[in-house]
């Protein structure tokens, strides 16, 4: 029988790196790194779960990092304060989401587009593609969800 996974923090950056690829390459979208801050706030983590619970957060980070590397900071937002679970305090929108499923749904599409969008670099040909929707579903989307489809407008928003 293998060991818990928190108690072999050894395998973390091989596991990290497997994982990235995989995702990566399920995806279509680039790998990324983790830098050394990412691996140790991952290593601290209690692991109530299993290896799957790591693909998981693997998954969610290389989706929402916005550089090249998964950073100690991105880590923090994707794992709980408490280090219970990742889906009891994850102050992402798929589960800071109350109300419906709908509604939740929604949260977490929102929480997706803008990642591509920021990922693409604000070409949404190539986003939609990325999401496999046809270009005037990711307009609309983005029109009813009130998110900018112009860098300059994003970054103008973010300084205020």
């Amino acid at each position: 029988m293998l060991p818990a996974l928190r108690e072999r923090p050894e395998d973390f950056s091989e596991l990290l790196a497997h994982f990235a690829r995989q995702v990566a390459a399920q995806n279509g979208w680039k790998e990324k790194e983790f830098s050394a801050e990412a691996i140790v706030a991952l290593q601290r983590y209690s692991w109530p779960g299993n290896v799957r619970e790591l693909r998981n957060i693997v998954e969610r980070l290389v989706l929402l990092a916005e550089s090249e590397k998964v950073t100690g900071e991105d880590v923090q937002l994707v794992l709980p304060a408490t280090g219970s679970s990742p889906h009891d305090n994850s102050t992402s929108a798929l589960s800071a989401a109350t109300g419906t499923l709908a509604a939740r749904t929604e949260s977490f599409e929102k929480e997706v587009l803008l990642a591509e969008i920021r990922r693409h670099n604000f070409h949404m040909t190539n986003v939609a593609r990325a999401l496999g929707l046809e270009r005037s579903h990711l307009y609309r989307n983005a029109s009813n969800w009130e998110l900018t489809c112009n860098p300059c407008a994003d970054r103008n928003k973010s300084e205020q």
